[in-house]
């Protein structure tokens, strides 16, 4: 449908800048106009790039400046008419081209270049040299059309004059020369002879025709650049409904292992008071079976029970200041605990906010670019449709080409769908640290046939599994067989705490639902490597094993009892239920350096054997020593003393960045066995299981073994041995 002048000039025709008229309008890469002096100030003060008051979209900067920029003709044209139709509309006094008097115009000659009064009006379209010029005249009546459209107007003009013969008009243009008008005489004989030449008419067709195209690519598109700002926002909600529930979960996170905490401490206390009462009672006890005893004594003999009393009393003092300091161990410990999981809070809640801001700031980069995404659309239809509508060849010629490169930058911003705002609508932190691993009390092993159902039995299994148990898929889950057996080594605490084994057959580490498993055995036997429980802060025997970092072997047990060797006591006796389990595990074992770290946390003990892993300070992968101690004032860092085997002296080093190689270093004289067959030049030196005894270190990583049988000492890799028991 044709343009209707009415519609375009109030708000078309008028510069950006200036809000006026244009005057010699000047046309960007982006088809936005100005003013040639509105715009010279912002194309003066740019160094190479130019950027678009309107759109902000970047060119380069002309090497002539702001005349650089092609003249925009059609909009000069058009501005030219409605100054014209003002003058006509208000028949305003101006001097007639035909009686040269100054008088009201009713009509102007585009062909002449002047104002007509009304007499002459009648006469310049009669008169037998001017009648070629109706055709060409603007009068009153069409300046009163209300239908007046562009391409009426582009029909009052004339063809523009040959560039080169001002007093010729042009009938062809030189494509070579950016389609510039010229008459016949210059395109072949004077200076764009040899160049391309082509007629308006079939020119300003092709041109059409390409933009026709361009325009139709362009409103396919249309949808998505005016959809793309319901996008943004929906993403933007999306993201600030993810951070409150992120941080809503996180509370409750906190809030859940707080109320453990607490929990924790109402049962320090509680067991503290316990003790107490117990030793009260027994000091009671004690003190009136020997008055009663002194009583039926001879007199003679009441200064040694005197005595007994006295040393009853102190007894009983020395074990309630033992309590009072293993409380106040507890608590410290839960201090400890507390401060490092507020720190977490504080830590994934900055976290989220800082994601938080930063995807909100991209967003509002985002909605800049989508505003001046459709600022450059809009111009762009509405340049394009003003100049089709014309219907003006020459200013088809003149505009199309500059359009039709404008248009295939457009077409690619248009086809844009920004998929990065899926990703900017969402946050992501770690999860709260439990501050206490699940622990059952050890019960006997009651099979799934004693059960009455599964639900019954996957209760009983989650009630009193615990790490260090051995466990058989009952049917196959997620890649481990049916039949599989193997060992408890962590809980997932994203995934209903079910168990993580090492299993046999599979090779590797994976979780499993409580209702696939059934415990085969309760872990600890002789050999077993078990440390003290923290709960355990009253031993049932009468010898402690040292603090709870330190890790022992068990020598004796009948089910409820046990006795283990520790670093520092030659024997420990007391209840399987004061001790837990240590699995000493490779980091082959685990998919992460992550997770081998928390392992490492929770399992290091006084004198175990380790191995440098990843470079810390002074200490080298490849380097073996020996823990000394540890710094549990800093759990999240736990910083560990160790002593080097070969390079001497200690150094401090983060857990995480040690690898646990055994309960002890390692050393000559020690019996050990080999864990694997040791072959040499494929053939089988020592086979698996076979004795030996070491004789020398290499280094870090090997030492020498006699093995039994063979005449002469091997050379072998610590990992390919072990501790013979």
């Amino acid at each position: 449908m044709a343009a209707q002048l009415v519609e375009l000039e109030e708000n078309f025709f008028n510069c950006p800048i200036c809000l006026d008229s244009f005057k010699d309008p000047k046309l960007l890469p982006c088809l936005h106009r100005y003013c040639r002096g509105c715009v010279k100030p912002e194309v003066d003060k740019s160094d190479d790039k130019v950027k678009c008051p309107l759109c902000k979209q970047e060119c380069d900067k002309p090497t002539d400046g702001v005349d650089g920029f092609k003249t925009d003709f059609h909009t000069r044209n058009v501005v030219e008419y409605i100054q014209l139709k003002k003058s006509v509309a208000a028949e305003e006094v101006r001097k007639c081209i035909g009686c040269s008097n100054e008088l009201q115009v009713a009509a102007f000659c585009f062909k002449c270049r002047g104002f007509i009064c009304r007499k002459c009006h009648e006469i310049h379209e009669n008169s037998g040299m001017t009648r070629d010029h109706k055709e060409h005249i603007l009068a009153l009546k069409d300046v009163k059309d209300k239908h007046l459209t562009l391409e009426k107007l582009g029909s009052l003009k004339e063809a523009p004059s040959c560039s080169e013969h001002p007093e010729k008009l042009a009938e062809i243009c030189c494509v070579d020369c950016d389609n510039l008008p010229i008459c016949v005489v210059c395109g072949q004989y004077e200076n764009h002879k040899g160049h391309t030449i082509r007629g308006v008419r079939e020119l300003a067709a092709e041109e059409r025709k390409k933009i026709e195209h361009s325009m139709k690519a362009l409103r396919e598109q249309d949808g998505n650049v005016r959809g793309f700002p319901a996008k943004l926002a929906e993403a933007r909600k999306s993201l600030e409904v993810n951070i409150t529930e992120t941080k809503a979960r996180i509370r409750s996170q906190y809030n859940k292992e707080v109320g453990k905490l607490n929990e924790k401490e109402r049962e320090s206390v509680g067991l503290l008071a316990k003790h107490k009462a117990e030793i009260d009672r027994k000091e009671r006890e004690v003190v009136a079976d020997l008055n009663r005893q002194r009583e039926r004594e001879l007199k003679t003999v009441n200064d040694k029970y005197d005595k007994c009393v006295s040393e009853a009393k102190a007894k009983a003092a020395d074990e309630r200041g033992g309590k009072d300091t293993a409380a106040s161990k507890t608590k410290d410990m839960l201090t400890k605990k507390r401060s490092y999981l507020e720190n977490e809070l504080s830590d994934s809640f900055s976290s989220v906010d800082h994601q938080g801001n930063t995807n909100m700031k991209t967003f509002g980069e985002l909605s800049d670019q989508s505003t001046h995404r459709i600022q450059r659309y809009d111009n762009f239809v509405a340049v394009v449709t003003s100049v089709l509508a014309s219907r003006d060849h020459w200013t088809d010629v003149s505009c199309l080409p500059d359009m039709n490169v404008s248009s295939k930058q457009l077409i690619e911003d248009a086809k844009k769908e920004f998929p990065e705002i899926a990703a900017l609508s969402k946050v992501t932190t770690k999860a709260i640290t439990p501050v206490f691993a699940p622990k059952a009390n050890p019960s006997p092993i009651i099979n799934r046939d004693d059960f009455k159902s599964d639900a019954d039995y996957e209760k009983y299994v989650k009630e009193h599994l615990r790490i260090g148990m051995t466990l058989r898929c009952r049917k196959a889950n997620q890649g481990v067989q049916e039949g599989d057996t193997g060992k408890v080594i962590e809980f997932d605490w994203w995934n209903n705490l079910n168990p993580i084994c090492q299993w046999q057959r599979l090779g590797g580490t994976l979780v499993v639902s409580y209702s696939d498993v059934e415990i085969v055995d309760q872990g600890i036997r002789v050999g077993s490597k078990v440390r003290l429980q923290r709960s355990a802060v009253n031993p049932s025997r009468d010898q402690e094993g040292g603090n709870p970092r330190s890790v022992g072997r068990v020598t004796a047990t009948d089910g409820k009892n046990c006795t283990v060797v520790f670093p520092t006591k030659k024997q420990w006796k007391g209840l399987l239920s004061d001790v837990e389990q240590v699995l000493l595990l490779r980091r082959s074992a685990f998919q992460d350096d992550g997770s081998y770290s928390a392992y490492v946390r929770d399992t290091i003990g006084d004198g175990m054997a380790v191995r440098c892993y990843k470079h810390d300070g002074m200490a080298r992968v490849g380097y073996t020593g020996r823990v000394i101690r540890m710094d549990e004032s800093d759990p999240g860092q736990l910083p560990i003393e160790v002593e080097w085997q070969r390079q001497g002296g200690t150094q401090w080093v983060k857990h995480s960045s040690l690898e646990i190689l055994g309960l002890r270093l390692l050393s000559v004289g020690d019996t050990v066995r080999a864990k694997q067959d040791i072959t040499y030049i494929h053939r089988t030196i020592c086979k698996k299981g076979g004795t030996g005894q070491i004789t020398g270190i290499v280094d870090g990583r090997k030492c020498n073994v006699h093995f039994v049988g063979l005449g002469r000492a091997l050379t072998v890799f610590f990992s390919q041995i072990e501790l013979s028991s």
